[in-house]
């Protein structure tokens, strides 16, 4: 994703995670807040309770290449994607009909 696609800074994540609403399935937590942009941003964050780093990489490369192939950049959202402990790296197609659903309900 492009660098103005994504949200990075702390208070920007705050912001969505304390304004925003929240969907949930069993492995992501998905929150999202309209923006003034024109432009979708995207924020991943994967707890230090889901594993070693490399496993934390892992999740984050598979979200971002679901993401990549289904994500509308122009709607204006922010978007922050929460991994859970149930995260199951294996179960690509798994990860990828929950992202659908989640994206679905948002618009």
């Amino acid at each position: 994703m492009k660098v103005k696609n994504r949200v990075k800074r702390y208070d920007e994540f705050q912001k969505v995670i304390n304004y925003g609403e929240q969907l949930r399935s069993k492995s992501l937590v998905m929150y999202f807040l309209k923006n003034n942009l024109n432009y979708a941003r995207v924020g991943i964050s994967i707890p230090k309770k889901s594993g070693t780093a490399v496993l934390r990489n892992k999740i984050k490369r598979q979200i971002r290449a679901i993401l990549y192939t289904e994500l509308n950049l122009d709607i204006s959202y922010d978007l922050i994607f929460i991994s859970r402990k149930e995260f199951d790296t294996n179960n690509f197609s798994q990860t990828k009909s929950d992202i659908q659903n989640l994206l679905a309900k948002v618009g």
